[in-house]
Protein backbone atom coordinates (compact mmCIF):
# COMPACT_ATOMS: atom_id res chain seq x y z
CA UNK A 1 0.00 0.00 0.00
CA UNK A 2 2.76 2.42 0.96
CA UNK A 3 4.61 1.59 -2.25
CA UNK A 4 1.48 2.42 -4.24
CA UNK A 5 1.15 5.76 -2.48
CA UNK A 6 4.77 6.59 -3.26
CA UNK A 7 4.24 5.53 -6.87
CA UNK A 8 1.13 7.67 -7.20
CA UNK A 9 2.93 10.64 -5.65
CA UNK A 10 5.84 10.21 -8.04
CA UNK A 11 3.49 10.02 -11.03
CA UNK A 12 1.58 13.09 -9.83
CA UNK A 13 4.71 15.14 -9.29
CA UNK A 14 6.04 14.15 -12.69
CA UNK A 15 2.75 15.11 -14.31
CA UNK A 16 2.56 18.40 -12.42
CA UNK A 17 6.11 19.35 -13.34
CA UNK A 18 5.40 18.51 -16.98
CA UNK A 19 2.29 20.68 -17.01
CA UNK A 20 4.18 23.52 -15.36
CA UNK A 21 7.03 23.20 -17.84
CA UNK A 22 4.49 23.57 -20.63
CA UNK A 23 2.55 26.44 -19.06
CA UNK A 24 1.36 28.69 -21.88
CA UNK A 25 2.24 32.34 -22.04
CA UNK A 26 -0.61 34.63 -20.94
CA UNK A 27 -0.95 38.05 -22.57
CA UNK A 28 -0.94 40.68 -19.80
CA UNK A 29 -0.46 43.94 -21.70
CA UNK A 30 -0.81 45.21 -25.26
CA UNK A 31 0.38 48.79 -25.21
CA UNK A 32 2.31 51.04 -27.61
CA UNK A 33 2.86 48.10 -29.95
CA UNK A 34 4.45 46.11 -27.11
CA UNK A 35 3.04 42.72 -26.14
CA UNK A 36 3.83 41.53 -22.61
CA UNK A 37 3.28 37.89 -21.66
CA UNK A 38 3.91 36.10 -18.36
CA UNK A 39 3.82 32.52 -17.11
CA UNK A 40 4.59 30.80 -13.80
CA UNK A 41 8.26 30.07 -13.19
CA UNK A 42 9.43 26.50 -12.69
CA UNK A 43 11.95 27.59 -10.05
CA UNK A 44 10.48 30.52 -8.09
CA UNK A 45 7.31 32.40 -7.15
CA UNK A 46 8.19 35.21 -9.55
CA UNK A 47 6.72 35.00 -13.03
CA UNK A 48 8.77 34.65 -16.19
CA UNK A 49 8.24 37.39 -18.75
CA UNK A 50 8.22 37.60 -22.53
CA UNK A 51 7.97 40.82 -24.55
CA UNK A 52 7.48 41.14 -28.30
CA UNK A 53 7.80 44.45 -30.16
CA UNK A 54 9.26 46.21 -33.20
CA UNK A 55 11.82 48.98 -33.34
CA UNK A 56 12.99 51.38 -36.03
CA UNK A 57 16.68 51.17 -36.83
CA UNK A 58 19.47 48.71 -37.53
CA UNK A 59 21.52 46.16 -35.62
CA UNK A 60 24.42 48.61 -35.25
CA UNK A 61 22.18 51.38 -33.92
CA UNK A 62 20.52 49.12 -31.35
CA UNK A 63 23.85 47.61 -30.32
CA UNK A 64 25.21 51.12 -29.70
CA UNK A 65 22.26 51.90 -27.41
CA UNK A 66 22.60 48.61 -25.52
CA UNK A 67 26.34 49.16 -25.07
CA UNK A 68 25.81 52.71 -23.76
CA UNK A 69 25.46 51.55 -20.16
CA UNK A 70 25.81 54.93 -18.48
CA UNK A 71 22.67 56.17 -20.28
CA UNK A 72 20.44 53.28 -19.27
CA UNK A 73 18.70 55.62 -16.84
CA UNK A 74 17.26 57.52 -19.83
CA UNK A 75 15.18 54.54 -20.95
CA UNK A 76 15.42 51.49 -18.63
CA UNK A 77 12.57 51.59 -16.12
CA UNK A 78 13.47 52.73 -12.57
CA UNK A 79 17.22 52.74 -13.25
CA UNK A 80 18.73 55.44 -11.05
CA UNK A 81 22.38 54.81 -12.01
CA UNK A 82 24.45 52.41 -14.07
CA UNK A 83 28.12 52.14 -14.87
CA UNK A 84 30.50 50.06 -16.92
CA UNK A 85 32.68 47.82 -14.75
CA UNK A 86 34.70 46.07 -17.45
CA UNK A 87 34.68 45.74 -21.21
CA UNK A 88 35.91 42.20 -21.65
CA UNK A 89 35.73 42.19 -25.46
CA UNK A 90 33.87 43.74 -28.37
CA UNK A 91 30.91 41.50 -27.56
CA UNK A 92 31.00 41.22 -23.75
CA UNK A 93 30.71 43.74 -20.92
CA UNK A 94 30.22 43.70 -17.16
CA UNK A 95 28.14 46.54 -15.73
CA UNK A 96 26.52 47.65 -12.49
CA UNK A 97 22.97 48.98 -12.15
CA UNK A 98 20.92 50.51 -9.34
CA UNK A 99 17.12 50.22 -9.39
CA UNK A 100 14.80 52.58 -7.52
CA UNK A 101 11.85 50.70 -6.01
CA UNK A 102 8.56 52.22 -4.81
CA UNK A 103 8.04 52.51 -1.05
CA UNK A 104 7.97 50.36 1.03
CA UNK A 105 10.12 48.11 -1.19
CA UNK A 106 13.88 48.57 -0.83
CA UNK A 107 16.01 49.64 -3.79
CA UNK A 108 17.72 46.88 -5.74
CA UNK A 109 21.02 46.55 -7.54
CA UNK A 110 22.91 43.99 -9.60
CA UNK A 111 26.05 43.28 -11.57
CA UNK A 112 25.55 41.82 -15.02
CA UNK A 113 27.68 39.93 -17.50
CA UNK A 114 26.16 40.83 -20.87
CA UNK A 115 27.08 39.55 -24.33
CA UNK A 116 25.83 40.99 -27.62
CA UNK A 117 26.68 39.24 -30.84
CA UNK A 118 25.51 38.56 -34.39
CA UNK A 119 24.24 35.02 -34.96
CA UNK A 120 25.02 34.86 -38.67
CA UNK A 121 23.76 31.30 -39.10
CA UNK A 122 20.27 32.27 -37.95
CA UNK A 123 20.35 35.86 -39.28
CA UNK A 124 19.84 37.33 -35.81
CA UNK A 125 21.43 39.60 -33.26
CA UNK A 126 21.44 38.12 -29.76
CA UNK A 127 21.85 39.56 -26.28
CA UNK A 128 22.36 37.34 -23.25
CA UNK A 129 22.60 38.81 -19.75
CA UNK A 130 23.25 37.09 -16.39
CA UNK A 131 23.67 38.54 -12.92
CA UNK A 132 26.99 38.06 -11.13
CA UNK A 133 26.99 37.31 -7.40
CA UNK A 134 30.66 37.58 -6.44
CA UNK A 135 30.77 41.37 -6.04
CA UNK A 136 30.66 42.93 -2.54
CA UNK A 137 27.23 43.92 -1.15
CA UNK A 138 25.94 47.50 -1.07
CA UNK A 139 23.22 49.38 0.80
CA UNK A 140 20.66 48.17 -1.76
CA UNK A 141 19.19 44.67 -1.84
CA UNK A 142 21.12 42.57 -4.33
CA UNK A 143 18.94 40.97 -7.00
CA UNK A 144 19.21 37.23 -6.42
CA UNK A 145 18.77 36.06 -10.00
CA UNK A 146 18.51 37.82 -13.36
CA UNK A 147 18.60 36.16 -16.75
CA UNK A 148 17.57 38.09 -19.85
CA UNK A 149 17.64 36.99 -23.47
CA UNK A 150 17.04 39.18 -26.52
CA UNK A 151 16.52 37.71 -29.99
CA UNK A 152 16.49 40.41 -32.66
CA UNK A 153 15.75 40.00 -36.35
CA UNK A 154 15.66 42.56 -39.17
CA UNK A 155 12.50 42.21 -41.29
CA UNK A 156 13.68 45.18 -43.39
CA UNK A 157 16.84 47.26 -43.65
CA UNK A 158 15.36 49.89 -41.32
CA UNK A 159 13.25 47.89 -38.85
CA UNK A 160 13.93 45.36 -36.09
CA UNK A 161 11.76 42.73 -34.45
CA UNK A 162 12.57 41.93 -30.81
CA UNK A 163 11.65 38.98 -28.63
CA UNK A 164 12.72 39.47 -25.01
CA UNK A 165 12.68 36.87 -22.22
CA UNK A 166 13.27 37.48 -18.51
CA UNK A 167 13.65 35.08 -15.58
CA UNK A 168 14.33 36.79 -12.27
CA UNK A 169 14.24 36.80 -8.50
CA UNK A 170 14.39 40.32 -6.98
CA UNK A 171 15.89 39.07 -3.71
CA UNK A 172 14.83 40.08 -0.22
CA UNK A 173 11.27 39.46 0.94
CA UNK A 174 9.30 41.41 -1.66
CA UNK A 175 5.81 39.88 -2.08
CA UNK A 176 5.33 38.06 -5.36
CA UNK A 177 2.24 40.08 -6.33
CA UNK A 178 4.22 43.34 -6.15
CA UNK A 179 7.20 41.98 -8.06
CA UNK A 180 5.00 40.34 -10.68
CA UNK A 181 3.10 43.61 -11.14
CA UNK A 182 6.31 45.54 -11.72
CA UNK A 183 7.43 42.78 -14.05
CA UNK A 184 4.66 43.73 -16.51
CA UNK A 185 4.52 47.52 -16.13
CA UNK A 186 8.28 48.12 -16.07
CA UNK A 187 9.11 46.53 -19.45
CA UNK A 188 6.30 48.46 -21.18
CA UNK A 189 7.80 51.73 -19.98
CA UNK A 190 11.36 50.63 -20.82
CA UNK A 191 10.57 49.47 -24.33
CA UNK A 192 8.36 52.49 -25.03
CA UNK A 193 11.33 54.72 -24.19
CA UNK A 194 13.62 52.49 -26.27
CA UNK A 195 11.28 52.92 -29.26
CA UNK A 196 11.46 56.71 -28.84
CA UNK A 197 15.25 56.61 -28.53
CA UNK A 198 15.67 54.47 -31.64
CA UNK A 199 13.24 56.69 -33.56
CA UNK A 200 15.29 59.78 -32.72
CA UNK A 201 18.45 58.03 -33.86
CA UNK A 202 16.96 57.02 -37.21
CA UNK A 203 15.52 60.52 -37.73
CA UNK A 204 18.96 62.01 -37.10
CA UNK A 205 20.53 59.61 -39.61
CA UNK A 206 17.99 60.65 -42.25
CA UNK A 207 18.55 64.35 -41.45
CA UNK A 208 22.33 63.94 -41.74
CA UNK A 209 21.97 62.25 -45.12
CA UNK A 210 19.67 64.98 -46.38
CA UNK A 211 22.15 67.66 -45.29
CA UNK A 212 24.97 66.24 -47.41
Amino acid sequence: MIKRIYLFAAIFLTFASTILAQSPWELKKDQNGILIYTRPSKTSKYNELRAVFDLPGTYDQLRAVLNDVTNYKTWVYATSASSLVERKSETEIIYYSQISAPWPVSNRDFYSDTRIWIDSANHQMRLSSRNLDHFPPSKSVRIAHLQAEWTITAPTSTTLHVEYMLVWDPGGNIPAFIANGLCTSGPVQSFTQLKKKMSLITQQVVANRSAR
